[in-house]
């Protein structure tokens, strides 16, 4: 029997790179709205292994374009091949490759959360505080939505939890690349 490597633990651009070089990198993808053009470029996101933290698809501004945003953390040399990969499909407009800080980020979420009338009062406040609105309210819970950074959102998760959170649904995150005009 011979001593078999398997592909899954080697990628191209990984080889020579330490474990703890990874960081969150993000990728706007402008596709072609036709067809499985989202697929292709999903379908190629999974081929190279891409360590995909959020993918978020929506219209973009232009008509017959989609918005693919995906969260990725990998090496900066795995992104950058994983970009030239992406920029080879037709039907891709254009990559914009962001590092969390040329980004401004938001997600949103939703969370139900068990309320009485001991509690509901306080659960109001705590959405208040940090921004969030109700959107529903039923006997025995309340439906809140926040949007804003991904640390906001954990926190006031972490406010909420002694109340007892009953489901929570979030949008992963969309990105813009900062306006670096609006200093000069």
């Amino acid at each position: 029997m011979t001593n078999f490597i398997s592909p899954l633990l080697e990628r191209p651009g990984h080889s020579e790179v330490p474990h703890n070089a990874t960081r969150e990198h993000i990728l706007i993808v402008q596709v072609e709205e036709r067809i499985g053009s989202v697929d292709r470029v999903v379908g190629l996101m999974r081929r190279r292994r891409a360590n995909m933290h959020t993918l978020v698809i929506g219209r973009d501004a232009q008509p017959d374009m989609v918005r693919v945003t995906v969260v990725v953390n990998d090496s900066e040399v795995a992104v950058e091949h994983l970009v030239e990969q992406l920029r080879k499909i037709v039907d891709v407009h254009q990559v914009e490759y962001l590092t969390t800080q040329e980004a401004v980020t938001r997600e949103l979420a939703l969370i139900r959360v068990k309320s009485s009338a001991d509690n509901y009062n306080e659960v109001i406040e705590t959405s208040h505080l940090f921004g969030a609105q109700i959107i529903d309210i039923a006997p025995e819970t309340v439906t809140v939505e926040v949007v804003g950074s991904m640390e906001k959102i954990e926190k006031f998760i972490e406010a909420l939890e002694p109340y007892g959170i009953r489901e929570i649904a979030r949008s992963g995150r969309v990105a813009l690349a900062r306006d670096t005009a609006a200093g000069a």
